[in-house]
């Protein structure tokens, strides 16, 4: 039997399979093997056109160490891979072995996908496992955000992106928010298969408008594409965009939140045509929905924390006038001498830990210097909003600290804790996209923080002095230590 008989063997298997001779570069895949992963008239190909990743650290597995070269050398191959083509990457289950012909040694890979696996069960026992195993998974997380805080969000939703991703085997899963002004969204988490490029960093502040299509359907609920290739003429903005990131399908849902478009959940295939499943379509919803209840809770505390300082504000005129920053509405410097001390104090006493939180609006007196001081007067106001709609737990208190400085005591909240609501502050002033032509870092309005948190639970020292006699001043010291620190760093940033 020649290599050329062989071959259409091969190639006519019933099974997933890549297969070479042994000591030749050139490797072949089975008719179904093209047919799972959309392969077009594939005769032969080179081995860099076919890259496995390891599933759990999405690294490329290095030429020596992947399954052809392993099996070439006499070991065994048997598990989970990440297999990328030209046309699509996926999950699959690699075995394989070498089948010895005649004339020469066949290192032979069966590949197995969670498509070729449909197939090899019953459609009803496998829709069935997998609602089931979809259904352990939304409750998973469901239950984690019942429980969860505001400081633990963006890392459950991010969990939640990264299992969504990889049961459905898609290639890009991601969430979408719009702004207040509802005229930008932002891509604000991003979860991606091994091999994929991520994209959060380009998909900021983008205009609503230039996407007017795809607006027409997502406000609706859904926009669903199985082929981008084959959208139409009024859909070209949308096609160019997708095209630019090699998205050939993509789904997504909106998420309402009191009432109106908060933003949407989505996912992408990259590299070739998918036709949407209905369960893809009602797995979607179910997580956009379960995302939605979060932030409706969240959105329902805010108002009612707003509501309660409303209260405060009608109750205790008087002493709002003397705690009350006049220009921001923020918690002037005297209100956060007092709390500091008494939030300090109870910390030592209950063993909980607190953090604190300084904030320069960067490059500000260039900023006043040529826009002028009511622009500067309207920026600090901005500014102040968006740090108390970062910060929504019940007991932390946003300060305006004086000029265009601000602070925040961040009382039972972790270092870990802080540094996820120092990046939101960042990332939240950056979307506001206030000009700043002066600014010597960027075009637009940017903050720089210092971050300080204390535990008396710690053993650490304070300038050799024991953690019991460390109090509200060497606290303040130590942030802005760390606000120095990070305006030293090139501003912009966050340090502790």
């Amino acid at each position: 039997m020649n290599k050329k008989e062989v071959i259409s063997i091969f190639r006519q298997m019933p099974s997933s399979i890549l297969f070479k001779c042994a000591g030749s570069p050139d490797i072949y895949a089975s008719e179904y093997f093209e047919k799972c992963f959309g392969i077009i008239d594939l005769e032969t190909s080179e081995r860099s056109l076919f890259t496995f990743f390891d599933q759990s650290s999405k690294e490329e597995i290095a030429v020596g160490d992947d399954p052809f070269s392993l099996i070439e050398s006499g070991l065994e191959v048997n598990g989970y891979f990440r297999l990328q083509t030209s046309s699509r990457t996926m999950n699959c289950f690699v075995d394989g072995n070498v089948v010895t012909t005649t004339t020469d040694d066949w290192i032979v890979l069966y590949i197995k996908t969670d498509i070729t696996g449909l197939l090899d069960l019953s459609q009803k026992e496998s829709k069935i496992n997998q609602h089931i195993t979809f259904n352990q998974l939304l409750t998973n997380f469901s239950s984690k955000l019942i429980n969860a805080n505001v400081n633990e969000l963006d890392s459950i939703i991010d969990q939640a992106l990264a299992a969504f991703g990889a049961f459905c085997d898609v290639d890009r899963c991601y969430l979408f928010e719009f702004n207040d002004d509802g005229v930008l969204m932002s891509n604000t988490h991003e979860w991606v298969a091994a091999g994929v490029i991520p994209y959060i960093n380009k998909l900021q502040n983008i205009p609503i408008d230039t996407m007017p299509f795809f607006m027409s359907h997502i406000t609706n609920g859904l926009f669903k594409v199985d082929d981008v290739s084959a959208l139409p003429e009024s859909a070209s903005l949308e096609k160019t965009s997708f095209e630019e990131q090699r998205i050939f399908s993509l789904l997504c849902v909106r998420i309402m939140v009191d009432g109106t478009m908060y933003g949407f959940i989505g996912c992408d295939i990259i590299g070739a045509p998918y036709s949407w499943k209905a369960f893809d379509i009602e797995y979607l919803r179910r997580i956009g929905e379960m995302l939605g209840n979060t932030l409706q809770n969240l959105h329902n505390r805010k108002a009612l924390q707003k509501m309660q300082i409303e209260l405060l504000d009608a109750n205790k005129q008087l002493e709002r006038l003397a705690n009350i920053d006049g220009l921001t509405g923020l918690a002037n410097r005297r209100l956060f001498d007092a709390t500091i001390k008494s939030d300090m104090e109870r910390s030592k006493q209950n063993d909980i830990p607190i953090s604190l939180l300084l904030i320069d609006v960067d490059y500000f007196k260039q900023y006043n210097d040529y826009y002028g001081h009511v622009a500067g007067d309207n920026v600090l106001k901005r500014v102040a909003e968006t740090l108390s709609n970062s910060c929504l737990g019940n007991d932390d208190l946003v300060a305006r600290y004086g000029g265009e400085e601000f602070a925040i005591i961040l009382p039972n909240t972790d270092s870990d804790a802080l540094e996820c609501i120092a990046a939101r502050i960042l990332r939240n002033v950056s979307q506001l996209s206030i000009a700043h032509e002066k600014s010597n870092i960027k075009d637009i309005l940017t903050v720089s923080i210092g971050m300080a948190c204390f535990n008396s639970r710690q053993s650490t020292k304070h300038n050799s002095v024991e953690k019991e006699h460390y109090n509200a001043t060497s606290f303040i010291e130590d942030v802005d230590s760390a606000l120095y620190r990070a305006k030293n760093s090139g501003r912009n940033c966050a340090t502790f």
